[in-house]
Parts: structure tokens; sequence; C-alpha cells
């Protein structure tokens, strides 16, 4: 038998069943989370304590999986930044396996910085050490591959440098840094999974900055045009949140510890081609295109190699970017109600 055929039977041998067991979700009423909680519905777990502060999450993510029949699903409004109160959650589920996810996102660690620091550092440290009081056996939680800025070369692997230039993948780097010094100190397992352009239906309309579909969507429906960055070259490595919530699933149940994988689909997807599917989705109502200056919060381009995702977790994504892209227009177009245009201009303005 070979090498590698001898590692991959010895992680099936050690591989996670997590069937009847308690698990938590920090962010799992969002657009990834909430996934993450419909997977373990899925892999049969006995009960998920969501804990979400409901800043970027909506109970309507939540809909279908707290009807599950064979699990217990139970909603925690906490904010992970209150260490006590986040605590006394831990304390009395005692989970045995726990997904962090909840963040602070681009614009918002730009605009406040001060929160940013204690949601995304601090907050993350609660976490953490709430899992260290209740013996959690691993922990999967969400980097992004903002810690590498823009890329020097493609594809972005896991060893690139670290090249990041603003806060918010700052916070990330410095979450890196506390899980590996906590793997390493206090023996707590991890996986990080550096997550590349993600969307979904369940991202909300309001959440204009670093969600471009719900966000163009508004804009045809309001404003009759899209705005895009410099010339529209810039691209992006658009993956599903049900993929990334499959890795999150994945990264858990294999014998793989205190590693950093990139999470997307290896293919770049540029804003101009973007705009082209839009164009025929929306064939029915035409739009402008109008080209504004370069935004500096934007990456120019993101495609990772998903080479070590693929050999160490066996996750490949598997919902095209055509296909994620239609079904979530087609269904923003069916949820007009869900922000009001005069809210979304609100909003952009701000």
């Amino acid at each position: 038998m070979s090498r590698g055929a001898e590692e991959q039977g010895s992680r099936e041998e050690k591989k996670i069943d997590l069937a009847d067991s308690i698990c938590l979700v920090t962010g799992g009423a969002g657009n990834i989370g909430s996934y993450i909680v419909d997977a373990l519905i899925e892999e049969r777990a006995r009960m998920v304590v969501v804990v979400d502060n409901f800043y970027n999450g909506h109970m309507e993510n939540l809909e279908e999986a707290l009807q599950a029949r064979n699990t217990r699903v139970v909603v925690e409004n906490e904010d992970i930044s209150d260490y006590d109160r986040l605590l006394a959650v831990f304390l009395q589920y005692k989970p045995r396996y726990v997904w962090h996810q909840a963040s602070m996102l681009t614009i918002d660690c730009e605009a406040h910085p001060r929160q940013a620091i204690d949601y995304n550092i601090t907050g993350t440290f609660n976490v953490i050490e709430c899992c260290l009081r209740v013996s959690v056996e691993k922990i999967v939680y969400a980097s992004s591959a903002s810690v590498f800025g823009d890329p020097r070369y493609l594809p972005v692997d896991e060893g690139h440098p670290f090249d990041n230039k603003l806060l918010y993948g700052a916070t990330k780097i410095a979450n890196e840094a506390l899980f590996t010094s906590y793997a390493v100190s206090r023996g707590l397992p991890y996986v990080g999974l550096r997550y590349y352009n993600v969307y979904s239906e369940r991202q909300r309309r309001g959440h204009l900055y670093t969600q471009v579909i719900p966000k163009w969507t508004s804009q045809i429906e309001s404003q009759g045009y899209i705005t895009i960055n410099d010339d529209g070259s810039q691209s992006m490595d658009l993956i599903h949140a049900w993929d990334v919530a499959r890795a999150n699933i994945l990264a858990m149940k294999q014998n793989v510890e205190n590693e950093f994988f990139n999470i997307g689909t290896g293919i770049e997807t540029t804003v101009r081609q973007l705009a082209e599917m839009f164009v025929e989705f929306f064939a029915d109502k035409p739009f402008e295109i109008r080209y504004v200056p370069h935004d500096p919060n934007l990456v120019k381009r993101r495609r990772c190699s998903t080479e070590k995702s693929e050999r160490l977790l066996g996750f490949k994504a598997e919902i095209k970017a055509r296909d994620g892209v239609r079904r979530c227009v087609e269904h923003y177009r069916q949820q007009r109600a869900h922000v009001s245009p005069e809210l979304e201009l609100l909003r952009a303005a701000t």
C-alpha cells in the first residue's frame, strides 16, 4: 500500500461521527452558519445551539432547521464579545464540537474599528476560552482570503504571504495566531478555513459592500443600473455558502487538526463576466452599467488553489457560479419585500 493510501486509511479510521452529538455554531443564523446548521441536522446531531446577535443573521434562515424532527435546534441571542453571557451558554449546553462563524464584515470593520477589535478578536478569544472551559473536542472556524491581500501569484495556495492592508484582514490574521497559539499551549484542536467570495440566497440586500449579487439586484430593481468599479477586470472566486458549509462539516469530521485551508472553487469569475450573467438573467428588465473609480478596499484578483482542501478534507465545490448566481437572482426577485428600496438607497449612501 502506498503512503498516500495509508494516510487516507488512517484519516478514515479516526473520522469523527457527528451523530447524537451536541454542536454549537456562532453566527448560526447567518449566510454560512445557517447552512452549517442544516448540514448538522443531516448529520443527525442531537442538538445544535445557535449563538447569534442578529446583526447579520436572520431567523428566516433557520425556519426549516427549527422544524427538524430528530435534531433539537436552540437559538441563543447573545454577542460573543460578552464573555460572561457566552460562557453561560457553553456551560448550559456543554457542546462537544464548535463552529465559529460570527464576525464583523469588511465595511463594518473599517467604519467601526473599536467594535471590530472587540468582536472579531476579543470575541474569538472568548469563544476559545469557553471551548476550553467545557472541554470542546475540536473547533472549526472562519478565517478569510482577506489575509492574503492582493495576490502575488495565482492560484493562491495556503503558503502565500500575508499582504493584507485592511482592518478586517488584520483581525483574521490575529485570530489565526490565537488559534495556533492555543493549540500549542492549551491543546485546543482547530481547523481554520479561509473563505473566498461566499454568496447565497441567505445574504440580505442591506449588506451592500461585500455582497455584490444582492446589491446589483437591488440596484436594477430600484435604480435601473449597476455600478462596476474600475474596468470590471477584477476577479472573484465565487463559492456558494452551501458548499462552504460542506467544507466546514468535512473539516470537523476528517482526522485533520491545526491546519488552514483555502475554501473556494479555484475558478476566476471577473466582474464583467458576472455582469454578463445579470444581463441574461434580467433580460426582461434592461439596465445600465455605470463605471466608478476603483475602490482600494477591493482585491483585484482572487483564485485559490484547492489542492490541499481536496487532498486532506476531500472537499470540492459542487455548485457552479452560473447556476448559483441564477438561483440567487431568482430568489431575490421573488422576495422584493426584504428591504425597501428607500432603505437600500439610504444604506448605499452611508
